[in-house]
């Protein structure tokens, strides 16, 4: 596992939000998509929050009982987010993916290039218990 590399598991094809979208519509989206959360990008695609089911959950219930002060994503989001490089190791992530984590953007000088989920890691995990001494991988 030593020489896995984040690139080698994360998706590069990501479903993203902008500030501006509307959060009901962004639960939509991650339903229709079978997602639990996606990465929030502005123009430039530099990564500027994340968005998860919970937080579109809690503004639903809220529009539900009270006509919410804001339905924009940016209003919703979690703005500190833990990010990983494509050739960082994978093991920088186990701890964040033990810890509970369910994803973790992949940036190049702030833009985002992937995503790498918790099944990704576990994927590659189970190769290197599958394939204890080769040095190429494939998944």
């Amino acid at each position: 596992m030593k020489s896995i590399l984040v690139k080698d598991y994360m998706s590069s094809n990501v479903t993203s939000f902008k500030p501006e979208d509307n959060v009901i519509e962004a639960l939509r989206q991650l339903l229709k998509q079978g997602h639990s959360g996606a990465p929030v990008l502005d123009n430039e695609r530099r990564l500027v929050g994340m968005l998860s089911e919970i937080d579109c959950l809690k503004e639903a219930l809220m529009d539900g009982y009270y006509q919410s002060a804001s339905d924009r994503v940016a209003d919703h989001m979690t703005k500190e987010v833990d990010c990983v490089k494509a050739n960082d190791n994978i093991l920088v992530l186990a701890d964040m993916f033990v810890g509970g984590r369910r994803r973790v953007p992949v940036v190049d000088e702030g833009a985002l290039v992937g995503i790498i989920t918790r099944q990704d890691f576990a994927r590659a995990l189970i190769y290197t218990i599958d394939h204890p001494h080769h040095g190429d991988h494939a998944h």
